[in-house]
């Protein structure tokens, strides 16, 4: 639910490796102005000290954006409250624009795709999914499976194989197809129907239309984990508290069950620090590779933990941003039926490891602060006893997760680049009449939360695809 935009030197990166102007900041913000309306917290209902930056952020939002609903929810966590003053005793400023300004190194409360009328999830699918069905004939068809994208002899595609309730049925295209079924999906349908790694379409006896090698390559995830601590706030541990929440927020619209529970964050650059204790080439690695203006990790309070009902715990949950493992998704057969085979590739270079474990020790250290001290009683997972490196790696090994941002398994790229799949226009290379429109194009995956860049994204190939350009620069 997370709305936030990458940095200005993000988009630096990716228009020098697609070869497209058009890519930079100044060319793409209109597309994210374009698909959001912003609307202020209500500060009669969340607490002032809540809502730092925040009242500045609409300054980053344009006043006919839309549908999609951008805000933040009506209750943040009171242990959150603590948190600005434990950034800043490590010497993390304030965002006070927010997080949307192409500038991203600091704190912040997270804004949501959040609809404050009704305080519930604002989705694609809310927003403008809805939206086309009333204002447009568009003709939706649920609960079908795309079997394969078939081609005519020109290479062109012109027609979609799909299932409906074990029917097979065939949806001609008369002028593009777009695929838009997500980092997993999308290279799996691009195999089954003939485009990808030559080796691997053979081995499942599919017709080769278009040798992509780079198709389910590049697999980029954000990689997280968490510390759990004890804390003095109380969170949803009480099954009587969770009656007075649940009846507040279905009359009024209030408490806790209006948050997704994630509530403030810290963007930082870790590499440049001498206390990271990193080899001046593992430093070298990081500051060449990524812009300098990206993040390495972020750090954010998060109300969710282990629930033994009696104590109150909560977690800083961490998120690797600056990452060196690459997975990838393949087929298990010819048939979409199937589930792909995804090896996300964790923690297989040694320079995540690295950045893991300087990442983990910056959240305790950030627990220490005297601010956080006043709000943690104790850690509680893994505890104090999980002191050195091996034991921290072997900590991480068994809890690692995702924050759910697979992208990049259909990279986007300049067309004599051989990984790439489609080029900056989002055109599949070596067919025509293709398009893939979702996380699976980006180039690289985006410091932070994608999902303001996947909107970003379809508005500006949605104006590719019209012949029109909001921003300047080539496309």
């Amino acid at each position: 639910m997370v709305y936030q935009r990458p940095t200005v030197g993000t988009f630096a990166k990716w228009a020098d490796e697609v070869g497209d102007r058009s890519w930079e900041w100044d060319n793409v913000n209109p597309y994210y102005e374009k698909s959001a309306h912003y609307t202020p917290p209500n500060n009669f209902l969340r607490a002032a000290n809540s809502s730092l930056g925040t009242a500045n952020e609409t300054a980053s939002f344009s006043t006919d954006g839309g549908p999609l609903h951008v805000s933040l929810p009506n209750y943040a966590q009171p242990w959150s409250s603590f948190f600005p003053r434990a950034f800043e005793e490590l010497g993390v400023p304030n965002l006070k624009q927010g997080t949307n300004t192409g500038v991203l190194h600091g704190y912040a409360y997270f804004t949501l795709t959040e609809d404050p009328a009704f305080e519930t999830r604002s989705s694609s699918e809310t927003s403008f999914l809805q939206q086309a069905l009333t204002e447009t004939e568009i003709v939706v068809y649920t609960n079908a499976l795309a079997k394969q994208i078939l081609f005519n002899a020109d290479k062109r595609a012109n027609a979609v194989l799909v299932e409906i309730a074990g029917m097979s049925f065939q949806l001609n295209a008369t002028k593009e197809i777009i695929l838009s079924a997500g980092a997993f999906q999308s290279p799996q349908l691009l195999m089954v129907s003939g485009i990808g790694p030559s080796s691997t379409l053979e081995r499942h006896g599919i017709p080769i239309i278009a040798d992509r090698p780079g198709v389910g390559q590049n697999l980029w995830a954000t990689l997280s984990y968490q510390v759990n601590v004890e804390t003095t706030s109380v969170f949803s541990n009480d099954p009587q508290r969770i009656l007075v929440e649940t009846e507040n927020y279905i009359t009024k619209k209030t408490g806790l069950l209006t948050s997704n529970g994630a509530d403030i964050v810290g963007f930082l650059k870790v590499t440049n620090q001498s206390w990271a204790n990193m080899s001046s080439t593992t430093a070298h690695d990081f500051q060449t590779t990524f812009p300098a203006d990206w993040p390495e990790i972020e750090i954010a309070s998060f109300a969710i933990g282990p629930n033994d009902g009696v104590h109150n715990f909560a977690s800083m949950a961490i998120g690797l941003l600056a990452t060196f493992s690459r997975g990838n998704v393949t087929i298990n057969s010819s048939n979409t039926a199937d589930a792909p085979i995804i090896n996300p590739a964790f923690l297989t270079h040694p320079h995540d490891l690295t950045l893991a474990i300087t990442a983990f020790k910056l959240a305790r250290h950030l627990a220490s602060t005297s601010s956080l001290r006043l709000a943690i009683l104790e850690e509680v997972i893994p505890g104090p006893a999980v002191t050195t490196d091996a034991e921290i790696i072997a900590y991480l090994k068994q809890s690692v997760a995702t924050f759910y941002h697979a992208s990049c398994t259909c990279k986007m790229g300049r067309r004599n680049d051989s990984m790439a799949v489609v080029d900056s226009k989002a055109r599949v290379i070596g067919v025509t009449g293709l398009r893939v429109v979702d996380a699976s194009v980006f180039p690289f995956l985006v410091p932070g939360q994608p999902q303001a860049t996947i909107y970003m994204l379809a508005e500006k190939i949605a104006e590719v695809v019209l012949g029109g350009c909001l921003g300047s620069g080539s496309v």
